[in-house]
């Protein structure tokens, strides 16, 4: 049986709480080394900036509704 590091994930789990978003929906794809997390259902966004930390940020209808976080295991 796989092991979960719960610590770890303890850590994360209370860094959601404090963001106070209700609906957290979060995907690693593994292949690309991709995090996606959505605030809300994952729905298409309208614009995306990239910022200085390489985080791509996603708008719809001028409301951040999720990050793409590339090569998430070097971060």
């Amino acid at each position: 049986m796989e092991e979960i590091a719960v610590d770890n994930l303890l850590s994360a789990l209370k860094a959601v709480k404090k963001s106070h978003v209700k609906d957290l929906h979060i995907l690693y794809d593994e292949a690309t080394d991709v995090m996606y997390v959505n605030f809300g259902p994952p729905v298409p966004a309208d614009d995306t900036d990239l910022g200085n930390d390489d985080i791509l940020y996603r708008y719809k209808n001028n409301k951040i509704i999720g990050l793409t976080l590339t090569h998430f295991s070097k971060r």
